[in-house]
């Protein structure tokens, strides 16, 4: 019962079906068959796991009964239509990355699973899990935080909303023979927004450029409205900390700060940095900066800036972030995410700050490690070193080649054109390729990124928990590592935290077996049933 369909089309053709179906008019009468069902999915953009991954699942949930059509879609649409835009009409398959500042909990029990949160794209909503989530956010105390997420975990597992199937394993294949200092980030992805690898490759010969095989998720160089892409702009403009790779929480933009109660942060800026224009960088920039988002207020960063109630200058390099309420996340999720404008360019940024088109303006100015230089669309990006900046790279610029295949960042693999490949390559590649050829070499990333299977949970038949139950029950993790990912990947724990952000991930939960025979009795027993063609249909009690 598994169809497949190469277009995205059907999402324009289907955007006032989708508006009906969210207020119930196409609900299906009781012992009616189950509708067939959509499964979206990242494209070959994204890498050709997806879509091996979502075959592999789909097949096992036909075996209840049900029809699924898979649906390839291209990632930055992806993104904007589903994981934040609402969108989703029956079930996604994705990944969301090892992004550094997941290494925190917030992420992952509050931003995608709370009522109304812009990244919680399966809609679920639970008051008495929101109300929790929402409170273990200013649990300052460690262990009554931790106490909260393990409760948050089990709310979750009962009510099933979505589902981990696995967690990623990572690769870096790079050209040995030109670059040496590539270093791995485990457990986070080689993620623009850290040190390693970008900040800690060296070249072997005269040219110094590092081009990174990779595709093109960009869709503007405006921070405020970014968000494909936040770690590459991030070089660009420099935040106030970074996460390492241990998921510890540094300075970065900042030499220093101390809380000086639970809602006030006192930060201290480095000396002597300037942005790419030469201008200094003081604290009156980042004050600004602050100030502005606070009252912009740009949807693409509300999951982080919430909290904010504004900043006031102590003196030259010292200022102070007020924030509404304590936030035990603060360090590792918003200091990380923040950056800092350049306030005599921004203070003449037109009244939508949010649209405005900064390249075409020639406004792209921070006071990151790289300058901006060229973006071609669907092409090439072009960041030159910033030589001033106090952590400059060791080479002249780094240049993403948005080649946006498999086959294509295979093929400049090997004919010398990308230095190094991250990710669309399948890990599995990477490691053959650097078997089968001296020059390149090869580094595995274990992480906390994760492959979720979400589900709409405002339409019929997902607002049923049984129904969730029974298709987690007969999702196969072990055949996604195998099939989907050739091995480079783990079987995800049950809940919504990754098993390894250690002791936020509790432990204590059952795990689930794949069994569709027992998925098979869970319908049953909700009333569900199966006609003489085998399909599943709807309660009729």
């Amino acid at each position: 019962m598994l169809n497949t369909r190469k277009t995205t089309s059907w999402l324009l053709a289907t955007a006032g079906a989708t508006a009906l179906m969210a207020h119930g008019a196409w609900a299906q009468a009781a012992g009616e068959p189950v509708p067939e069902l959509d499964v979206v999915y990242y494209a070959s953009d994204m890498g050709p796991e997806f879509e091996q991954s979502a075959r592999a699942l789909a097949d096992d949930w036909s075996k209840l009964g049900i029809s699924l059509q898979l649906i390839p879609v291209q990632f930055s649409t992806f993104v904007s239509q589903f994981i934040v835009g609402g969108q989703l009409e029956d079930i996604g398959v994705f990944t969301v990355g090892a992004d550094p500042d997941r290494v925190d909990p917030t992420y992952w029990v509050y931003d995608i699973a709370s009522c109304g949160q812009r990244r919680n794209g399966s809609k679920w909503c639970d008051e008495e899990y929101t109300a929790l989530a929402t409170a273990q956010r200013s649990l300052i105390n460690p262990e009554e935080r931790l106490e909260a997420v393990h409760r948050l975990q089990e709310m979750f597992v009962e009510e099933m909303p979505f589902w981990p199937a696995i967690n990623r394993t990572y690769g870096i294949l790079y050209n040995s023979e030109k670059w040496e200092g590539i270093e791995s980030p485990e457990p986070v992805a080689a993620h623009e927004a850290l040190v390693r690898p970008w900040l800690t490759a060296t070249p072997l010969t005269d040219d110094r450029w590092l081009d990174w095989a990779y595709f093109e998720d960009v869709s503007t160089y405006n921070p405020l409205a970014e968000e494909g892409a936040v770690g590459w702009l991030r070089y660009i403009y420099d935040t106030f900390a970074k996460n390492t790779s241990g998921g510890e929480t540094v300075p970065w933009a900042a030499a220093s700060w101390e809380w000086v109660d639970d809602r006030t942060v006192e930060m201290t800026l480095r000396d002597d940095m300037t942005f790419h224009d030469g201008k200094p960088v003081t604290a009156d920039d980042a004050v600004f900066t602050i100030q502005k988002i606070v009252e912009w207020q740009p949807p693409a960063m509300s999951s982080r800036i919430g909290n904010l109630a504004g900043a006031e200058k102590v003196d030259g390099n010292t200022f102070r972030f007020l924030l509404k309420e304590p936030d035990a996340a603060f360090e590792t999720t918003v200091l990380t995410y923040l950056f800092i404008l350049p306030e005599h360019i921004w203070v003449d940024a037109p009244e939508n700050a949010v649209d405005w088109d900064v390249v075409a303006d020639d406004v792209v100015i921070g006071s990151g490690p790289f300058k901006f230089k060229t973006w071609r669309v669907n092409e090439v990006h072009e960041l030159e070193a910033f030589p001033d900046h106090f952590n400059a790279p060791k080479y002249d610029g780094l240049r993403r080649l948005a080649l946006g295949q498999a086959d294509a960042i295979r093929a400049a693999m090997l004919d010398g054109a990308g230095d190094i490949a991250t990710t669309v390559l399948p890990v599995a590649s990477m490691d053959d390729l650097a078997r089968q050829n001296d020059f390149l070499s090869f580094l595995e990333v274990p992480s906390h990124s994760t492959m979720f299977v979400w589900l709409n949970n405002e339409k019929a038949p997902f607002d049923d928990v049984a129904f969730r139950k029974a298709l987690r029950m007969a999702s196969n993790k072990q055949r996604v590592v195998v099939e989907g990912c050739q091995g480079f990947g783990t079987v995800a724990g049950e809940g919504q935290v990754p098993i390894a952000l250690g002791r936020w991930y509790n432990s204590d939960l059952e795990q689930i077996a794949f069994d569709v025979e027992g998925a098979r009795k869970i319908l049953e027993e909700a009333g569900y049933s199966w006609n003489d063609q085998g399909e599943l249909l709807m309660p009729s009690n």
